[in-house]
């Protein structure tokens, strides 16, 4: 019988504790990550302001939104988006300095992701102008704080495993 996936995957519990600023980032509405990863939109607000303890990402939910998220970044090219996840997924760190590394990444991608929507909203409403491009002008207005928030950034962006995100705890 295969091993069940416990809850302390410490992948899922980053993502979740970050959803709200990476769906900022990405420049979503929660009804549009909702409608992307095929739940409600009260769903992801119940994910996205859960204690840890009730409403926690189960891996299925990891996977779609990992995903589309992955999807994004591809199709996008936003590379903010790309940023923000290398930085919450792409380090290793030792056991003994992981709540301190955990706060100061967690405290880093909400910054990103408040600009983000700061600079979503600030671009003009222009009946010219598609959504796509408002959010377009909203990633390049941010591009220049993305390097002094997140620090040096890499332009590889390594996409997800299923095995190695489910799995590990």
């Amino acid at each position: 019988m295969p091993k069940r996936v416990s809850h302390s995957n410490q992948n899922i519990k980053r993502l979740q504790a970050n959803l709200s600023s990476l769906r900022n980032i990405a420049n979503w509405t929660a009804e549009d990550l909702a409608r992307r990863i095929g739940v409600t939109k009260q769903t992801i607000s119940n994910l996205e302001t859960s204690d840890g303890k009730t409403n926690q990402i189960n891996p299925t939910q990891y996977l779609a939104i990992r995903s589309v998220i992955d999807n994004e970044i591809i199709s996008s090219e936003n590379p903010i988006l790309r940023e923000a996840m290398n930085h919450l997924f792409s380090q290793e760190h030792g056991a003994e300095s992981e709540t301190k590394d955990r706060i100061s990444r967690d405290l880093k991608i909400a910054q990103l992701g408040a600009a983000s929507k700061a600079a979503y909203l600030s671009q003009p409403k222009d009946d010219e102008q598609t959504e796509m491009e408002r959010r377009a002008m909203a990633v390049f207005a941010l591009l220049p704080l993305t390097s002094s928030i997140l620090g040096t950034s890499s332009t590889v962006y390594k996409t997800f495993s299923f095995f190695n995100d489910i799995t590990r705890q």
